[in-house]
């Protein structure tokens, strides 16, 4: 016992001696100090204390900055440079009727029959739908999407007169049949297809012409931008220029003599403008059209950018998905409305054992809704997130690089009489039935530049060092040097004294064998 005392004590004096040697040639500020017993006491527990202080203040204040680095990694700014319209594309532009069907087409159709009960669907009307549970498609035709397009305004009939550019274009080389929940619409500007989607989708109606103004189809995402070697035609289109000119103005016909229900209380038509590549929701976001109006739409774009170096950040902190991060089911890109719509198509399948028309296929051998499912349909509508639902969109961030775009519309009714028009189109028609068939719609950029957001890690590795280290050296003079010091005088030279006791000890023992072999 009293050689295991001994040995402690022995030790400790050890480890005095090397301490006030350390403590009086590191270069950590004020230890000096605390171990040099020629100073007074009240010196020496000056200085200690300043140091304990100064070490509480600097450890709270590098917890304080690697907290906020851990919440807030992400800070969106504003870019240095201006984005010109032109490195965009101009926005993909749905335009759907309010009114969901011919009254030509449906006046004869009996109640209690098969086609009723599809219409009162496309009519968003209330119905029991209960006694067709049984009934399936007779054919591949027989479906509620072909009982849509069969009953609907087509896009030529639709959208009468189109100019882009400062030329006029046949509408049919730039707009498109497309199905949406509001049911058949027509769409220009918009991803082709081949590069949107990941394989084929049955009801994809892509009749834009091989003859039109820009008919070749390009790959655009908001990463990469367009292709470097562009064709002299092609679209999704840029913006060229500002103003009414440099836009896009389309002339509606509602057909208010062939209307047979509407999706809202009035007629006309709805629009809505976004990226080229999402998916869009009408019912959410269309903005009205009326007739008997010219309807101005000024563009203002939006645009997110991200430095690469938010890949390193997890997705659930930069709150943002990389296109390339994330794939989906169906489309080729992520975005987040893209995500959003294989999380309902998911959802209604589980529910219904069917995806609705308007909704991506995300499996290949699921069926298109029909009539015995509208019930299904209805119920699950009314109960459009389940648990499964809610978290499958909880997933769907927003995308880090985006393009949105902000309308600023304006409507100007028509004259009462005597109009004078700008547009050849309308002057072949009466005043009276441009009054109540027609609508002038315009969509132009307001301006050539806008400055894009950018979004960029709010403290980096680089960043929370300098503000750590910062800390550390003015409250105590702590740096890499000190390191070294603690390094050096903990570990490497008690390893060294080893190193060199074992060599010196070797050397002695050959030393004995030599002399005394025996």
């Amino acid at each position: 016992m009293a050689s295991r005392k001994k040995l402690l004590e022995e030790y400790w004096k050890r480890f005095e001696v090397k301490t006030k040697e350390f403590l009086s040639s590191t270069s950590l500020q004020g230890m000096k100090y605390i171990w040099n017993n020629s100073l007074p006491t009240w010196v020496q527990f000056y200085f200690g204390k300043i140091f304990l202080v100064s070490v509480y203040v600097a450890i709270n204040l590098a917890v304080n900055v690697f907290n906020r680095w851990q919440s807030t990694p992400v800070i969106i700014g504003y870019s240095s440079k201006m984005t010109s319209i032109q490195d965009i594309p101009f926005p993909a532009i749905t335009v759907c009727d309010m009114n969901k069907a011919k009254y030509s087409k449906v006046i004869n159709f009996t109640v209690g029959s098969l086609e009723y009960a599809m219409l009162q669907k496309a009519c968003f009307q209330d119905m029991n739908f209960t006694q067709y549970k049984a009934i399936k498609p007779r054919s591949k035709n027989d479906t509620f999407p072909n009982f849509i397009i069969a009953v609907s305004h087509k896009c030529e009939d639709m959208i009468v007169s189109c100019m882009f550019e400062q030329k006029n274009v046949p509408c049919t080389d730039i707009f498109r049949e497309f199905f949406v929940d509001e049911g058949l619409c027509c769409v220009f500007n918009f991803l082709h297809p081949y590069y949107l989607y990941k394989y084929s989708a049955p009801y994809i109606r892509d009749y834009t012409s091989s003859k039109g103004l820009s008919d070749i189809a390009v790959d655009w995402n908001p990463i990469n931008g367009y292709p470097k070697n562009l064709p002299a035609g092609y679209y999704p289109r840029r913006g060229v220029g500002t103003g009414v000119d440099n836009g896009l103005q389309i002339i509606l016909n509602g057909h208010t003599d062939d209307y047979y229900c509407s999706s809202t209380n009035g007629q006309g038509f709805k629009v809505l403008l976004y990226n080229s590549i999402d998916q869009p929701r009408l019912k959410e976001s269309g903005l009205p059209v009326m007739l008997g109006h010219e309807t101005n739409f000024r563009l203002m774009p939006s645009s997110f950018e991200a430095m690469p170096n938010l890949r390193s950040i997890d997705r659930k902190k930069r709150q943002c998905i990389f296109t390339d991060e994330q794939e989906l089911l169906f489309y080729r890109y992520y975005t987040r409305r893209n995500c959003e719509a294989e999380c309902d198509a998911q959802y209604f399948y589980r529910r219904c054992d069917c995806i609705p028309y308007h909704l991506p296929l995300v499996y290949r051998n699921a069926s298109v809704c029909h009539v015995r499912h509208f019930d299904c349909l209805i119920q699950a509508e009314l109960q459009i997130v389940d648990e499964q639902s809610a978290a499958c969109k909880e997933l769907c961030l927003a995308s880090c690089h985006d393009v949105s775009y902000f309308p600023d519309p304006f409507s100007i009714p028509f004259h009462q009489k005597g109009i004078r028009v700008t547009n050849e189109y309308l002057k072949h028609f009466s005043t009276e039935y441009i009054r109540k068939n027609l609508a002038v719609v315009n969509f132009y950029h307001n301006d050539n530049l806008f400055r894009s957001n950018m979004k960029s890690s709010y403290t980096g590795i680089t960043e929370y060092m300098s503000l750590t280290g910062g800390i550390m050296s003015l409250m105590v003079g702590f740096s890499v040097v000190f390191i070294s010091e603690l390094f050096y005088f903990l570990f490497l030279r008690y390893l060294l004294e080893y190193i060199h006791l074992w060599v010196k000890n070797r050397r002695n023992r050959v030393h004995v064998l030599r002399t005394n072999p025996n």
